[in-house]
């Protein structure tokens, strides 16, 4: 790497961005599934584009981020049926148009046997936590690519995936996205 021809700015120079607390977090949302947590996400927007806050111990502590992945989906693409023995999903959507479906299948469950039809992305931006052994599949409504962030509460593991699929779609679980 070659020094440039010209000066470098000192950095006395630059300004510090004025303090921002952030907002603090809207009150989760209601879901019939016990452990699902729905929370709004705040979108912050000005000429050059949007910020938004995924996850932060700003106002509360959070489990550790220990792995993060971002998922595209074609339009009309389906990703259904899976769960995780030991993981919670972290799933953030801001972008495009998602359906979320949750069924919960969890053996001494009281929410067992529960289904929940969520709707996200650009217009409904959130962070959706699923608890181990709740089943979810997710549909790209919108009619363009669109792609969601996962922050598990686990990192993968390769050779052991704590994942568990079952093809879409299955009699047992009442759900079809194309209706």
């Amino acid at each position: 790497m070659t020094r440039p021809d010209h000066p470098l700015p000192p950095l006395d120079d630059f300004v510090q961005d004025t303090p921002w607390r952030g907002d603090a977090p809207q009150a989760p949302l209601p879901s019939p599934i016990e452990g699902v947590v729905i929370e709004p996400l705040a979108v912050h927007s000005d000429k050059r584009g949007d910020l938004v806050v995924l996850l932060s111990q700003l106002h509360a502590p959070v489990e550790e981020i220990v792995h993060v992945y971002r998922v595209t989906a074609r339009p009309g693409s389906i990703r259904a049926w899976v769960y995780h023995d030991h993981q919670s999903d972290r799933l953030t959507y801001t972008e495009g148009r998602f359906r979320v479906v949750l069924y919960d299948i969890r053996p001494g469950s009281p929410t067992r046997g529960q289904m929940q039809v969520i709707h996200a992305g650009a217009d409904n931006p959130l962070r959706l936590t699923i608890p181990a052994h709740v089943v979810h599949g997710v549909m790209n409504e919108g009619e363009g690519d669109a792609s969601f962030v996962n922050m598990p509460t686990r990192a993968y593991d390769p050779a052991n995936p704590d994942k568990r699929r079952m093809p879409y779609p299955d009699a047992r679980i009442p759900y079809r996205f194309e209706d």
